[in-house]
C-alpha cells in the first residue's frame, strides 16, 4: 500500500511537472512573438528615420522667345522709370538749391543796399599797391580790387597831368557808362567801352578849386592791364568788380586816396 502511495505521487508529481513544462514552453513562445514584434517594429522606425527623404522633382520648363522678350522689356521699362526718378530727384534737389542761393543772395542784395544807403560803406585807394578797398563802418575790408592809376605819380595839380589825387572826396554823380566812348591820343580814334559799364564820379571842386576835375573810379576796355600807371587820371577797375562796387556805393560815400 505504501508502494502505491509512492507510485501514484510519483505520477502526480510527473503530470505537474508536464503541465509546467507545457505553460513554460507556451509562455516563452508568446515572449518570443512578442520580442520579434517590437523587434520588428525597432528595425522600422530606424529605417524611417535614417532613410532620406526624397526630393521634389523641378521641372524646369523652357522659356519661349516671347517670354524671354516680354522679361527683357519689363526689366528696361523697370530701370527707365528708375533712371527717370533719380533725375526727377536729382533737378528737384538742384532746383531747391538754386531758390535757397537766389534767396540768400536777394536777402544779401537787400542788406547791401540798405547799408550802403545809410553809408557805412566806404572806399579806401591805396596808390602804391594798385588797390581798391571796400571797408564798412568799423574799418573791416569787404572787397579788395586790383585797380589802374594815372601815368604819372605825385598829387594832381591841373588838367591833363595824368595823376591820381591824393585826399578824401564824395561821390557826387554814379553814371551808366556803356555807351561812353574816349579818345586816347594814341591814333586809334574813339574807343567804345572805355570807361566800362559804370563811372562813379568824385566831387574834387574842394580841392581842384575848378583847376581840374573828371576823376572818377570806372571800368576799363582793357582788362588785363591792371595794378600799373596807364590811365589819364582816373582809378580804373575791371568792369565786374566796377560792377560789383556800384551794389555798395552811394552818392554821398566817402573815398579816401592816399599814396
Amino acid at each position: 500500500m505504501f508502494r502505491e502511495s509512492v507510485e501514484i505521487d510519483s505520477a502526480l508529481e510527473s503530470e505537474f511537472a508536464m503541465k509546467t513544462n507545457r505553460k513554460l514552453t507556451k509562455f516563452t513562445a508568446v515572449l518570443m512573438a512578442v520580442l520579434m514584434i517590437l523587434c520588428a517594429m525597432a528595425i522600422t522606425g530606424c529605417d524611417g528615420e535614417d532613410k532620406p527623404k526624397e526630393k521634389s522633382k523641378i521641372t524646369e520648363t523652357k522659356k519661349t522667345p516671347e517670354q524671354i522678350a516680354a522679361e527683357k522689356k519689363a526689366k528696361a521699362e523697370a530701370e527707365q522709370k528708375a533712371r527717370e526718378e533719380a533725375e526727377k530727384k536729382a533737378k528737384e534737389a538742384t532746383e531747391k538749391a538754386k531758390k535757397e542761393a537766389e534767396e540768400k543772395a536777394k536777402q544779401e542784395q537787400a542788406l547791401i543796399k540798405q547799408n550802403a544807403d545809410q553809408k557805412k560803406y566806404h572806399i579806401f585807394i591805396k596808390k602804391s599797391a594798385f588797390t581798391l578797398y571796400l571797408l564798412d563802418d568799423k574799418n573791416n575790408v569787404i572787397k579788395a580790387y586790383d585797380c589802374t592809376l594815372g601815368k604819372n605819380p605825385g598829387q594832381k595839380q591841373k588838367r591833363g597831368d595824368m595823376k591820381t589825387p591824393t585826399g578824401t572826396f564824395l561821390v557826387d554823380e554814379i553814371c551808366d557808362a556803356r555807351s561812353w566812348t574816349h579818345d586816347f591820343g594814341d591814333g586809334k580814334g574813339e574807343i567804345k567801352g572805355a570807361y566800362g559799364p559804370w563811372f562813379i564820379s568824385l566831387d574834387t571842386d574842394a580841392m581842384s578849386k575848378g583847376a581840374w576835375g573828371g576823376i572818377g573810379i570806372h571800368g576799363t576796355h582793357k582788362p588785363n592791364v591792371m595794378r600799373v600807371r596807364d590811365s589819364e587820371g582816373c582809378i580804373r577797375l575791371q568792369n565786374r568788380n566796377v560792377e560789383e562796387l556800384k551794389q555798395y556805393v552811394r552818392v554821398g560815400t566817402k573815398v579816401v586816396i592816399e599814396e
